[in-house]
């Protein structure tokens, strides 16, 4: 299954661009998270990770090639021209035809709806033009704002896996709720 990822996706409010890897792009983001620590460290291991600009123009470079593979595709997201976060389509599996997004927004764009917009627009080209059939969405049990995008999506909980990773954050070892949402369940949307 060969996945032709398009640049651009656009919404009512916001505008989704592939990211790329450029320097301009690394640094907006390196920005962003640096801005962001206290807010995206208890949910994401990676802002630990992200100690300088180069940081994150590897981490483009890194996700450049896992898309030239057609494992995952990360959208940056824009309110007019100001850069807000990432949504990705990831663990893109052809053969089962299906796929997870994960997401991250600064916390001075949170409880907006961006997230639950992005959802969408991301959801909607997986289901429409990449052929997907289901797509999940994973967080931690206490990410109350991801699990409440995932529940606006009309994404249907699954269940909670316990206990199956390790929270540096938290110090302890955390549970993942799962939720997804099937292709004809989007249909009837």
């Amino acid at each position: 299954m060969s996945l032709k990822f398009k640049n651009q996706l656009k919404g009512k409010r916001l505008l989704l661009k592939r990211a790329k890897p450029t320097l301009g792009l690394a640094e907006i983001m390196f920005l962003t998270i640096d801005k962001n620590r206290q807010h995206l460290e208890p949910w994401f291991p990676w802002p630990k990770l992200t100690q300088k600009v180069e940081d994150s123009l590897k981490y483009l470079f890194d996700d450049e090639e896992k898309t030239k593979k057609g494992t995952i595709v990360t959208y940056s997201l824009f309110i007019n021209k100001e850069y807000i976060g990432n949504i990705s389509l990831f663990n893109i599996d052809g053969k089962k035809k299906s796929a997870e997004i994960g997401y991250w927004l600064a916390a001075s764009h949170t409880r907006n709806g961006y997230t639950t917009e992005a959802v969408g627009i991301l959801e909607k080209e997986a289901f429409e033009n990449l052929g997907l059939n289901r797509i999940q969405i994973k967080c931690d049990e206490r990410n109350l704002a991801s699990a409440g995008v995932a529940e606006k999506c009309s994404y249907k909980k699954e269940g909670l896996l316990r206990e199956d990773s390790f929270s540096e954050h938290f110090n302890g070892f955390r549970n993942t709720l799962c939720f997804s949402k099937l292709k004809s369940e989007y249909k009837k949307q």
